[in-house]
């Protein structure tokens, strides 16, 4: 299952480490670069809560199966594509195809975990986290060395380990659904602040693997050197996934968030004022950060509706990951309007809305009750 993701969430991400070239090649103005992140991010995550409500009443394993296959065509052919409308509906499938493969495929994680929740579902994260991280750089490195086009070979992965998944991926037994009113309103308060992290989250890490490239690019930097920089942070952002999910098992869940809300401020922050070295440094420590409450988050969202993982884990992950990407392209126009590092300072500015959210989030696992009847 983490190699599932670890696949899936390389087609995803890698998209920023090769849309400098994207944009000269389709003539896409840079005020329409968050277009891209939002045919590719946010439709698919909008779905996300629906395609998990279907995939807890039907159970079994094929949305992962789908889900996976639909990432891996979409992403792989935006090299061929003949011009900016046929990119936006690649990428909309790949999105979609996302969307898909996620709920059921966490869903499926915590089915096969023990007590240990947090490092549990931290090693599921990981296999993504290391997907995204990696990705970027061997797309770079393929574009350089063959072109846009070539980016069809990433398919071939994808495709094989369908046959893999057909064989090891837990069969879901279905659930019942009828639960889901009581979850909402019991728990409403906690679920709005859940979404509205998780945006601000989407939006912290989308903005600087959309941005930071560009800022390269445009200053003189190489396409693989800013694509490194996109690297070190996902890959070591792996540190944090991990660890927080560690921290939140014997420290509870609020001070993992509260911390990753002021620590992604400031090394973004310190980001913005480095040189040199420097640069890969504070994006490496912005990482560990920002990813440290991807399993808490989880977590939070299958807590808050025990009954329908699938759901939940589209709400954790969908509707704020939308969110997210739907900020990036509204910044994209801050961006062109005002400049690349004033849209990050933006994005410095906004995390810090975390803070006030983490103390509506549940401190530990919570246990909903249906109303009788339900």
């Amino acid at each position: 299952m983490a190699w599932a993701h670890f696949l899936n969430d390389g087609y995803i991400n890698y998209l920023p480490a090769v849309l400098p070239v994207l944009l000269k090649e389709f003539h896409i103005p840079l005020a329409l670069s968050g277009s891209l992140i939002l045919a590719l991010i946010g439709i698919g995550s909008l779905l996300q809560p629906l395609i998990g409500w279907i995939a807890d009443r039907k159970g079994g394993r094929s949305f992962v199966l789908v889900g996976l296959g639909m990432s891996a065509l979409g992403a792989s052919l935006i090299g061929l594509a003949p011009g900016y409308w046929p990119l936006i509906g690649l990428l909309t499938i790949a999105g979609i195809g996302s969307a898909v493969f996620h709920p059921q495929a966490l869903a499926s994680a915590r089915a096969i975990v023990g007590s240990r929740e947090g490092m549990s579902m931290s090693f599921f994260l990981i296999g993504g986290e290391l997907g995204r991280g990696v990705w970027p750089l061997v797309a770079g490195l393929l574009v350089m060395w063959r072109g846009l086009h070539s980016l069809w070979l990433f398919a071939i992965p994808g495709f094989l380990t369908l046959l893999v998944l057909a064989r090891f991926t837990p069969q879901l037994s279905p659930q019942p659904t009828q639960s889901v009113r009581s979850a909402w309103k019991s728990n409403r308060g906690s679920i709005l602040a859940l979404v509205g992290f998780v945006g601000l989250r989407g939006m912290v890490s989308f903005g600087v693997v959309t941005f930071v490239p560009l800022l390269w690019h445009a200053n003189g930097g190489s396409l693989i050197a800013g694509a490194s920089l996109i690297t070190v942070m996902l890959v070591v952002g792996i540190i944090g996934n991990f660890f927080g999910g560690v921290l939140a098992d014997r420290l509870g869940r609020r001070p993992v968030i509260v911390g990753s809300s002021l620590f992604s401020a400031l090394f973004l922050s310190l980001f913005l004022f480095s040189q040199g070295p420097w640069l890969w440094v504070s994006l490496a420590f912005l990482g560990i950060a920002v990813f440290a409450t991807a399993p808490v988050t989880v977590l939070i969202g299958q807590d808050l509706f025990p009954k329908s993982h699938s759901m939940a884990s589209g709400i954790a992950l969908g509707i704020g990951n939308a969110l997210g990407a739907l900020a990036i392209f509204a910044l994209g126009f801050v961006a062109d309007y005002y400049s690349i590092s004033v849209a990050l300072w933006w994005i410095v500015g906004f995390s810090l809305l975390g803070l006030p959210l983490a103390l509506i989030l549940p401190k530990g696992p919570v246990h909903t009750t249906a109303s009788p009847g339900v």
